[in-house]
């Protein structure tokens, strides 16, 4: 039995806080990673830039997230194929 007016136990709160702390583990990545996925993010910007075109202010918010851990590759991959506006997904790849 619990009392709406009980202070949690030592215990319970420590528990709170592991679940907090490994929610926040979940997507940290290494500094070393991280730029890694800079420097290869900025070439993709640069490589755009000299076809011509310009990264959209999504994308570019895309490639922070996954810069900082919070989406890996493949997630980079299909969300911004999703963001295409010439995408239709109900085409095979590669067709």
């Amino acid at each position: 039995m619990t009392s709406n007016n009980r202070e949690p136990t030592q215990h319970q709160e420590s528990t709170e806080i592991e679940a907090v702390d490994r929610k926040d583990l979940e997507h940290q990545i290494s500094e070393a990673e991280q730029n890694e996925r800079k420097k290869a993010v900025a070439f993709a910007y640069a490589s755009i830039g000299l076809s011509g075109f310009e990264t959209s202010a999504e994308m570019k918010h895309l490639g922070q997230r996954y810069i900082t851990g919070e989406i890996d590759l493949n997630e980079f991959v299909m969300l911004s194929q999703k963001m295409r506006p010439d995408t239709d997904d109900s085409r095979p790849s590669g067709t």
